[in-house]
């Protein structure tokens, strides 16, 4: 059967999905909002209404531009005296230089954490206990929610996300701990994992990553996260008219799903789907999942060809390829 993993990525697969797996993520991108209009300022420009957060909760959320497409796919938490943009790697200059240009008489500040914050990815079905061993307390209960605490006298931000198909949780501290930190997870039994096996889990997880999956010639209801990342009942934000005209409408023409292939070789960005003969999707992210024993990808797919259960086909080489849940 054909399978292009090394033994390596499918141990740290397993820790990612069964065990407890640890991930250096530190090259994403985390924001700092800081100033008394921060929340009112980032509800105008975001699809989700960040206003009914409270310290120690978050949620996703497009930044949208005027024309009601995607300039960034964020996980917005809210602390006391700040809220934290977190998301893919290099977003950092672009989301800055676009909040800043609508700050006029607004008391907020943006500043990129850059350099001085790391963050590590902890995932698997074990990561929870191995956590609560290393902080000595409850890990955040509810998703998107998030705790302040300490690993061995090293403050971090531990939040609970979708990055996995499982328990998975992001934790941030300063780099010059970053180390320290990983030291100790790995003392309660979480094993060191690359970007390759993390990459795998987030497929499989359907958790869309920008620049990969997401483009600013994408709509936010084009990537199927309404219910986590867009209010239709909030007030008025940067590119709210188009987003509402959308869901009034009641579609887009394309729609991110997962599609599973019946084929010997690995899938690749880029590769275009088929329906009698005709193209009708693009594929975004792609992998091949050890627990399908199959090539999974993300893929852009027109609408009336991407409900579950649709068949497809490579256009490359004609093999059969699925409209799948995963789950």
């Amino acid at each position: 059967m054909f399978n292009p993993l090394s033994p390596e990525v499918l141990g740290q697969y397993e820790a990612l999905t069964n065990r407890a797996g640890v991930v250096d993520v530190s090259d994403r991108t985390q924001i700092e909002i800081t100033g008394k209009d921060r929340v009112a300022f980032l509800n105008g420009f975001c699809t989700n209404d960040v206003e009914k957060l409270v310290p120690g909760a978050g949620c996703e959320a497009f930044l949208t531009n005027a024309k009601g497409k995607i300039v960034a796919y964020v996980y917005v938490f809210c602390r006391a005296e700040s809220l934290i943009l977190e998301t893919t790697p290099g977003q950092g200059s672009a989301i800055i230089s676009h909040l800043n240009r609508y700050v006029i008489r607004e008391d907020v500040q943006i500043r990129d954490l850059g350099d001085q914050w790391g963050e590590l990815c902890i995932a698997g079905e074990e990561s929870e206990v191995a956590l609560q061993g290393a902080i000595g307390e409850a890990t955040p209960p509810e998703r998107m929610g998030f705790i302040a605490c300490q690993i061995r006298e090293t403050s971090i931000f531990l939040h609970r996300t979708a990055l996995a198909p499982g328990p998975c949780f992001l934790a941030s501290t300063t780099t010059k701990e970053l180390e320290k930190v990983i030291t100790a997870l790995v003392d309660v039994g979480a094993i060191p994992c690359s970007a390759e096996a993390l990459e795998i889990v987030r497929v499989e997880s359907r958790s869309p990553s920008y620049g990969r999956d997401i483009t600013d010639e994408n709509f936010p209801q084009e990537v199927g996260r309404d219910d986590q990342a867009i209010s239709f009942t909030k007030g008025c934000y940067l590119g709210q008219e188009t987003v509402a005209r959308i869901d009034a409408r009641g579609h887009v023409n394309r729609f991110l799903v997962g599609v599973k292939a019946d084929a010997a070789r690995a899938l690749e960005p880029g590769e275009e789907l088929a329906s009698a003969g005709r193209t009708v999707g693009r594929i975004t992210s792609a992998v091949w999942s050890p627990r399908f024993k199959a090539p999974l990808a993300l893929a852009y797919v027109r609408r009336g060809h991407h409900l579950q259960g649709g068949s497809l086909e490579l256009i490359r080489d004609r093999s059969k390829v699925v409209v799948f849940g995963f789950s």
